[in-house]
Protein backbone atom coordinates (compact mmCIF):
# COMPACT_ATOMS: atom_id res chain seq x y z
CA UNK A 1 0.00 0.00 0.00
CA UNK A 2 1.51 3.38 -0.97
CA UNK A 3 2.70 5.61 2.18
CA UNK A 4 3.41 9.05 1.87
CA UNK A 5 5.94 10.38 4.46
CA UNK A 6 6.46 13.88 5.74
CA UNK A 7 9.62 14.74 7.70
CA UNK A 8 9.71 17.78 9.76
CA UNK A 9 12.41 19.17 11.94
CA UNK A 10 15.17 19.92 9.36
CA UNK A 11 16.64 23.25 8.78
CA UNK A 12 19.92 22.63 6.53
CA UNK A 13 21.82 19.68 4.86
CA UNK A 14 24.23 22.85 5.37
CA UNK A 15 25.17 20.87 8.67
CA UNK A 16 26.31 17.85 7.97
CA UNK A 17 25.24 16.27 11.05
CA UNK A 18 20.98 17.35 9.61
CA UNK A 19 21.99 15.56 6.30
CA UNK A 20 23.41 12.36 8.33
CA UNK A 21 19.61 12.69 10.16
CA UNK A 22 17.77 13.08 7.55
CA UNK A 23 19.61 10.68 5.05
CA UNK A 24 19.65 7.87 7.16
CA UNK A 25 15.37 7.99 8.13
CA UNK A 26 15.31 8.78 4.30
CA UNK A 27 17.32 5.58 2.79
CA UNK A 28 15.31 3.18 6.02
CA UNK A 29 12.09 4.33 5.08
CA UNK A 30 12.27 4.26 1.09
CA UNK A 31 13.70 0.65 1.14
CA UNK A 32 9.89 -0.84 1.60
CA UNK A 33 8.38 -0.20 -2.35
CA UNK A 34 5.59 2.71 -3.11
CA UNK A 35 7.25 4.61 0.24
CA UNK A 36 7.45 8.32 -0.76
CA UNK A 37 9.55 10.86 1.92
CA UNK A 38 9.17 14.77 1.64
CA UNK A 39 11.77 16.54 3.67
CA UNK A 40 10.66 19.99 4.74
CA UNK A 41 13.87 22.20 4.70
CA UNK A 42 14.57 25.97 4.10
CA UNK A 43 17.48 24.75 1.57
CA UNK A 44 15.70 22.38 -0.95
CA UNK A 45 18.18 22.67 -3.56
CA UNK A 46 21.19 22.79 -2.03
CA UNK A 47 19.96 19.71 0.41
CA UNK A 48 18.38 17.71 -2.72
CA UNK A 49 21.89 17.29 -3.76
CA UNK A 50 22.99 16.41 -0.16
CA UNK A 51 20.40 13.50 0.03
CA UNK A 52 20.47 11.93 -3.35
CA UNK A 53 20.35 8.71 -3.92
CA UNK A 54 18.32 8.33 -0.74
CA UNK A 55 14.91 7.91 -2.14
CA UNK A 56 14.09 11.74 -0.39
CA UNK A 57 12.25 15.10 -1.90
CA UNK A 58 13.48 18.10 -0.85
CA UNK A 59 10.64 21.12 -0.40
CA UNK A 60 10.68 24.31 0.57
CA UNK A 61 9.11 24.02 4.34
CA UNK A 62 6.00 26.11 4.49
CA UNK A 63 5.32 26.04 8.05
CA UNK A 64 8.67 27.47 8.93
CA UNK A 65 10.38 30.42 6.99
CA UNK A 66 13.63 31.14 8.35
CA UNK A 67 14.62 35.02 7.25
CA UNK A 68 17.97 33.75 6.99
CA UNK A 69 17.76 31.10 4.57
CA UNK A 70 15.16 33.29 2.58
CA UNK A 71 17.64 33.90 -0.45
CA UNK A 72 17.93 29.81 -0.98
CA UNK A 73 13.89 28.95 -0.67
CA UNK A 74 11.72 29.84 -3.92
CA UNK A 75 9.91 33.03 -3.72
CA UNK A 76 5.84 32.59 -2.87
CA UNK A 77 2.88 34.41 -1.40
CA UNK A 78 1.84 34.00 1.61
CA UNK A 79 -1.59 32.66 0.59
CA UNK A 80 0.12 30.21 -1.72
CA UNK A 81 2.22 29.05 1.53
CA UNK A 82 -0.59 28.62 3.50
CA UNK A 83 -2.43 26.29 0.57
CA UNK A 84 0.62 24.42 0.22
CA UNK A 85 1.32 23.42 3.74
CA UNK A 86 -2.52 22.49 4.21
CA UNK A 87 -1.95 20.51 0.68
CA UNK A 88 1.09 18.88 1.94
CA UNK A 89 -0.49 17.32 5.52
CA UNK A 90 -3.55 16.42 3.46
CA UNK A 91 -2.06 14.04 1.65
CA UNK A 92 0.76 12.69 4.10
CA UNK A 93 0.00 9.19 5.65
CA UNK A 94 2.18 10.34 8.46
CA UNK A 95 4.25 13.53 9.82
CA UNK A 96 7.72 12.35 11.05
CA UNK A 97 9.80 14.72 13.45
CA UNK A 98 13.41 13.78 12.99
CA UNK A 99 15.39 13.64 16.09
CA UNK A 100 18.39 16.57 16.80
CA UNK A 101 17.71 18.76 19.36
CA UNK A 102 15.51 21.68 18.07
CA UNK A 103 12.94 20.92 21.23
CA UNK A 104 14.67 23.28 23.56
CA UNK A 105 15.18 26.99 24.42
CA UNK A 106 18.66 27.25 23.13
CA UNK A 107 17.79 28.14 19.88
CA UNK A 108 14.15 29.58 20.27
CA UNK A 109 12.49 27.64 17.29
CA UNK A 110 10.25 24.89 19.14
CA UNK A 111 7.51 26.32 19.19
CA UNK A 112 7.21 26.84 15.02
CA UNK A 113 8.92 23.39 14.23
CA UNK A 114 5.17 22.03 16.43
CA UNK A 115 3.11 23.81 13.93
CA UNK A 116 2.87 20.81 11.25
CA UNK A 117 2.52 18.26 13.88
CA UNK A 118 0.08 20.46 15.25
CA UNK A 119 -2.09 20.86 11.85
CA UNK A 120 -1.92 16.85 11.14
CA UNK A 121 -3.35 16.31 14.47
CA UNK A 122 -6.70 18.36 14.12
CA UNK A 123 -7.23 16.65 10.90
CA UNK A 124 -6.56 12.76 12.33
CA UNK A 125 -3.32 12.11 10.86
CA UNK A 126 -0.97 10.20 12.31
CA UNK A 127 2.39 12.38 13.98
CA UNK A 128 5.55 10.57 15.44
CA UNK A 129 8.64 11.85 16.89
CA UNK A 130 11.83 9.53 16.90
CA UNK A 131 15.41 9.77 18.38
CA UNK A 132 14.66 13.36 20.15
CA UNK A 133 17.18 15.11 22.12
CA UNK A 134 14.37 17.86 24.28
CA UNK A 135 15.07 20.45 26.53
CA UNK A 136 15.48 22.39 28.57
CA UNK A 137 13.11 25.05 28.33
CA UNK A 138 12.87 27.87 30.29
CA UNK A 139 10.40 29.48 28.74
CA UNK A 140 7.07 28.38 29.93
CA UNK A 141 5.37 29.05 26.94
CA UNK A 142 7.53 26.74 24.96
CA UNK A 143 7.18 23.74 27.45
CA UNK A 144 3.68 23.95 27.33
CA UNK A 145 3.43 23.90 23.85
CA UNK A 146 5.70 20.72 23.20
CA UNK A 147 4.10 19.05 25.99
CA UNK A 148 0.59 19.44 24.39
CA UNK A 149 1.83 18.14 21.34
CA UNK A 150 4.15 15.66 22.75
CA UNK A 151 1.03 14.35 24.39
CA UNK A 152 -0.81 14.23 21.19
CA UNK A 153 1.77 11.84 19.18
CA UNK A 154 1.31 8.39 18.31
CA UNK A 155 4.92 7.57 18.40
CA UNK A 156 7.68 9.28 20.68
CA UNK A 157 11.33 8.01 21.13
CA UNK A 158 14.43 9.83 22.46
CA UNK A 159 17.62 9.37 22.00
CA UNK A 160 19.37 9.63 25.18
CA UNK A 161 18.39 8.51 29.09
CA UNK A 162 18.86 12.47 29.96
CA UNK A 163 15.98 13.68 28.01
CA UNK A 164 13.75 10.36 29.10
CA UNK A 165 14.24 11.34 32.80
CA UNK A 166 13.51 15.10 31.65
CA UNK A 167 9.98 14.37 29.68
CA UNK A 168 8.93 11.84 32.14
CA UNK A 169 10.02 13.50 35.64
CA UNK A 170 9.82 17.56 34.79
CA UNK A 171 7.07 17.35 31.74
CA UNK A 172 5.72 14.73 33.55
CA UNK A 173 4.79 12.66 30.13
CA UNK A 174 3.54 9.12 30.76
CA UNK A 175 6.50 6.70 31.18
CA UNK A 176 4.56 4.07 28.62
CA UNK A 177 4.29 7.01 26.18
CA UNK A 178 8.16 7.84 25.88
CA UNK A 179 10.91 5.03 24.49
CA UNK A 180 14.53 5.21 24.45
CA UNK A 181 16.27 4.90 21.16
CA UNK A 182 19.36 6.60 19.46
CA UNK A 183 20.39 8.88 17.02
CA UNK A 184 19.03 7.43 13.82
CA UNK A 185 22.65 8.40 12.60
CA UNK A 186 23.92 5.48 14.29
CA UNK A 187 22.47 3.79 10.50
CA UNK A 188 24.52 6.35 8.20
CA UNK A 189 26.68 4.46 5.56
CA UNK A 190 29.82 5.93 5.32
CA UNK A 191 31.15 6.52 1.83
CA UNK A 192 33.88 3.98 0.71
CA UNK A 193 37.32 3.75 2.08
CA UNK A 194 38.73 4.40 -1.54
CA UNK A 195 36.73 7.70 -1.13
CA UNK A 196 38.23 8.36 2.45
CA UNK A 197 41.63 8.03 1.03
CA UNK A 198 41.38 10.18 -1.70
CA UNK A 199 39.35 12.81 0.61
CA UNK A 200 42.68 12.53 2.96
CA UNK A 201 45.09 12.34 -0.18
CA UNK A 202 43.54 15.85 -1.78
CA UNK A 203 44.37 17.33 2.14
CA UNK A 204 48.07 16.17 1.59
CA UNK A 205 47.79 13.40 4.17
CA UNK A 206 49.05 10.16 3.40
CA UNK A 207 45.57 7.77 3.91
CA UNK A 208 48.17 4.78 5.28
CA UNK A 209 49.15 7.08 8.22
CA UNK A 210 47.69 7.38 11.53
CA UNK A 211 45.67 10.55 12.55
CA UNK A 212 43.87 12.09 15.61
CA UNK A 213 40.23 14.45 14.29
CA UNK A 214 39.02 17.48 15.60
CA UNK A 215 35.42 18.76 14.55
CA UNK A 216 35.23 22.44 15.58
CA UNK A 217 32.38 24.44 16.07
CA UNK A 218 31.73 27.80 15.12
CA UNK A 219 28.66 28.28 16.03
CA UNK A 220 29.24 26.87 20.04
CA UNK A 221 30.17 30.65 21.49
CA UNK A 222 26.84 31.99 20.65
CA UNK A 223 25.62 28.75 23.63
CA UNK A 224 28.20 29.08 26.07
CA UNK A 225 29.74 32.14 27.79
CA UNK A 226 32.62 31.96 26.42
CA UNK A 227 33.95 34.72 23.48
CA UNK A 228 35.12 33.83 20.10
CA UNK A 229 39.16 34.70 20.77
CA UNK A 230 38.67 32.68 24.09
CA UNK A 231 37.38 29.96 22.10
CA UNK A 232 39.59 30.21 18.73
CA UNK A 233 42.70 29.96 22.11
CA UNK A 234 41.49 26.90 23.91
CA UNK A 235 40.97 24.72 20.36
CA UNK A 236 44.29 26.05 19.09
CA UNK A 237 45.78 25.01 22.47
CA UNK A 238 43.87 21.45 22.06
CA UNK A 239 45.32 20.98 18.69
CA UNK A 240 48.74 21.72 19.58
CA UNK A 241 48.71 19.69 22.72
CA UNK A 242 47.17 16.48 20.32
CA UNK A 243 50.17 16.66 18.33
CA UNK A 244 52.64 16.76 21.20
CA UNK A 245 51.07 14.46 22.91
CA UNK A 246 50.25 11.81 20.33
CA UNK A 247 52.50 12.66 17.42
CA UNK A 248 49.37 12.00 15.15
CA UNK A 249 48.61 14.39 12.21
CA UNK A 250 45.69 16.52 12.86
CA UNK A 251 42.52 15.88 10.61
CA UNK A 252 40.19 19.38 10.89
CA UNK A 253 36.75 18.10 10.33
CA UNK A 254 34.26 20.83 9.11
CA UNK A 255 30.91 19.27 9.75
CA UNK A 256 28.95 22.39 9.45
CA UNK A 257 29.35 24.38 5.44
CA UNK A 258 26.94 26.98 6.74
CA UNK A 259 26.42 30.25 4.29
CA UNK A 260 25.89 31.88 7.62
CA UNK A 261 29.48 33.05 8.31
CA UNK A 262 28.22 32.93 12.13
CA UNK A 263 28.21 29.01 11.95
CA UNK A 264 30.83 28.41 9.16
CA UNK A 265 33.12 25.70 10.63
CA UNK A 266 35.41 25.46 8.10
CA UNK A 267 36.30 29.29 8.20
CA UNK A 268 37.56 28.25 12.19
CA UNK A 269 39.38 25.37 10.86
CA UNK A 270 41.56 27.26 8.76
CA UNK A 271 42.31 29.36 11.58
CA UNK A 272 43.35 27.30 13.74
CA UNK A 273 45.56 26.00 10.93
CA UNK A 274 47.10 29.21 10.33
CA UNK A 275 47.97 29.16 13.86
CA UNK A 276 49.80 26.25 13.81
CA UNK A 277 52.48 26.76 10.83
CA UNK A 278 54.48 24.09 12.56
CA UNK A 279 51.89 21.53 13.29
CA UNK A 280 50.97 18.86 10.78
CA UNK A 281 47.17 19.85 10.50
CA UNK A 282 45.23 19.03 7.55
CA UNK A 283 41.58 20.97 6.72
CA UNK A 284 38.61 18.47 4.77
CA UNK A 285 36.76 20.99 3.66
CA UNK A 286 36.27 20.51 0.15
CA UNK A 287 33.10 21.45 -1.43
CA UNK A 288 30.53 18.66 -1.94
CA UNK A 289 32.24 16.83 1.18
CA UNK A 290 28.88 15.08 2.75
CA UNK A 291 27.99 13.65 5.73
CA UNK A 292 28.45 9.71 5.03
CA UNK A 293 32.13 11.37 3.38
CA UNK A 294 33.15 12.83 6.60
CA UNK A 295 31.93 9.66 8.85
CA UNK A 296 34.18 7.31 6.83
CA UNK A 297 37.39 9.74 7.62
CA UNK A 298 35.97 9.66 11.44
CA UNK A 299 35.67 6.20 11.22
CA UNK A 300 39.72 5.95 10.48
CA UNK A 301 40.58 8.49 12.98
CA UNK A 302 42.54 7.15 16.27
CA UNK A 303 41.16 9.51 18.27
CA UNK A 304 37.66 12.19 17.37
CA UNK A 305 37.39 15.34 19.41
CA UNK A 306 34.20 16.80 18.54
CA UNK A 307 32.08 20.08 19.21
CA UNK A 308 28.87 18.79 16.70
CA UNK A 309 27.40 16.30 18.66
CA UNK A 310 27.18 14.07 14.94
CA UNK A 311 30.38 14.33 14.27
CA UNK A 312 30.75 12.23 17.43
CA UNK A 313 28.11 10.14 16.28
CA UNK A 314 29.84 9.44 13.04
CA UNK A 315 32.99 8.41 14.89
CA UNK A 316 31.15 6.52 17.55
CA UNK A 317 29.18 4.59 15.04
CA UNK A 318 32.02 3.52 13.44
CA UNK A 319 33.38 2.46 16.50
CA UNK A 320 35.98 5.20 17.04
CA UNK A 321 36.48 6.89 20.74
CA UNK A 322 34.83 10.21 20.70
CA UNK A 323 35.23 12.42 23.14
CA UNK A 324 32.42 15.97 23.06
CA UNK A 325 33.09 19.35 23.80
CA UNK A 326 30.05 20.46 24.40
CA UNK A 327 27.41 23.05 25.62
CA UNK A 328 24.25 21.34 26.39
CA UNK A 329 22.55 18.05 28.02
CA UNK A 330 22.07 16.33 25.04
CA UNK A 331 26.27 15.73 24.37
CA UNK A 332 26.16 14.22 27.92
CA UNK A 333 23.31 11.99 27.37
CA UNK A 334 24.14 10.69 24.08
CA UNK A 335 27.84 10.06 24.76
CA UNK A 336 27.21 8.66 28.38
CA UNK A 337 24.76 6.27 26.91
CA UNK A 338 26.84 5.15 23.88
CA UNK A 339 30.11 4.44 26.51
CA UNK A 340 27.86 2.78 29.12
CA UNK A 341 28.39 2.73 32.66
CA UNK A 342 31.82 1.56 32.69
CA UNK A 343 33.30 4.85 31.39
CA UNK A 344 32.60 8.21 33.62
CA UNK A 345 31.14 10.59 31.72
CA UNK A 346 34.08 13.03 32.55
CA UNK A 347 35.94 11.48 30.32
CA UNK A 348 34.24 11.50 26.98
CA UNK A 349 32.46 14.93 27.65
CA UNK A 350 33.53 18.08 28.76
CA UNK A 351 30.98 21.58 29.09
CA UNK A 352 33.27 23.59 26.35
CA UNK A 353 33.47 26.64 29.09
CA UNK A 354 34.71 24.31 31.64
CA UNK A 355 37.23 23.15 28.76
CA UNK A 356 38.55 26.12 27.99
CA UNK A 357 38.85 27.67 31.95
CA UNK A 358 40.81 24.99 32.70
CA UNK A 359 44.53 24.92 31.72
CA UNK A 360 45.12 21.45 32.45
CA UNK A 361 42.45 19.93 30.23
CA UNK A 362 43.57 19.51 26.86
CA UNK A 363 46.54 17.62 28.23
CA UNK A 364 44.39 14.98 30.31
CA UNK A 365 42.36 14.58 26.82
CA UNK A 366 45.31 13.91 24.91
CA UNK A 367 46.12 11.11 27.48
CA UNK A 368 42.86 9.42 27.46
CA UNK A 369 43.50 5.73 26.53
CA UNK A 370 41.50 5.17 23.47
CA UNK A 371 41.89 1.35 23.21
CA UNK A 372 39.95 1.15 26.50
CA UNK A 373 37.50 3.64 24.83
CA UNK A 374 36.97 1.42 21.55
CA UNK A 375 36.72 -1.73 23.66
CA UNK A 376 33.81 -0.60 25.36
CA UNK A 377 32.70 0.65 22.06
CA UNK A 378 32.92 -2.51 20.48
CA UNK A 379 30.56 -4.05 23.28
CA UNK A 380 27.96 -1.14 23.41
CA UNK A 381 27.63 -0.19 19.78
CA UNK A 382 25.40 -2.95 18.95
CA UNK A 383 22.53 -1.84 21.00
CA UNK A 384 22.71 1.52 19.61
CA UNK A 385 22.47 0.13 16.29
CA UNK A 386 19.81 -2.09 17.37
CA UNK A 387 18.28 1.13 18.99
CA UNK A 388 18.21 3.03 15.98
CA UNK A 389 16.75 0.21 14.00
CA UNK A 390 13.76 -0.17 16.38
CA UNK A 391 13.12 3.54 15.45
CA UNK A 392 12.42 2.40 11.51
CA UNK A 393 10.12 -0.37 12.41
CA UNK A 394 8.14 1.59 14.64
CA UNK A 395 7.46 3.96 12.13
CA UNK A 396 6.50 1.22 9.92
CA UNK A 397 4.08 -0.28 11.94
CA UNK A 398 2.61 2.99 12.48
CA UNK A 399 2.41 3.44 8.98
CA UNK A 400 0.78 -0.11 8.66
CA UNK A 401 -1.52 0.25 11.55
Amino acid sequence: MPANILITGITSCESRGVEALARSLATALTAVPDTTVTVLTQTPDLDATALAGSGAHCIADPFVVSRSWASMRPVETEQHRRERAARLVKHADLVLATGGDLHTSDYGVSTSYLAVLDRAQKIGIPTAMVGQSVGPFTDPAEQAAFTATAGRLDLLTVRETTTLAYLTEQLALPEDAVLLSADSAFLLQPSSPQRAAQLLADADLDATQGYVCLAPSRGVTRYSPITDAQHLDAVTRLVDTLWRVRRRPLVLVPHCHDSREHNDDRLLARQIAARLPDVPVHVLDADGTGAADYKAVLGGAELVVSERLHASIGALSSGTPAVALGHSPKFHGVLADTYGPGVPSGDVHHDIAAFTADPTAAENLARLNTEKLRDHLDLRLPLAVALATADIGRVRALLNS
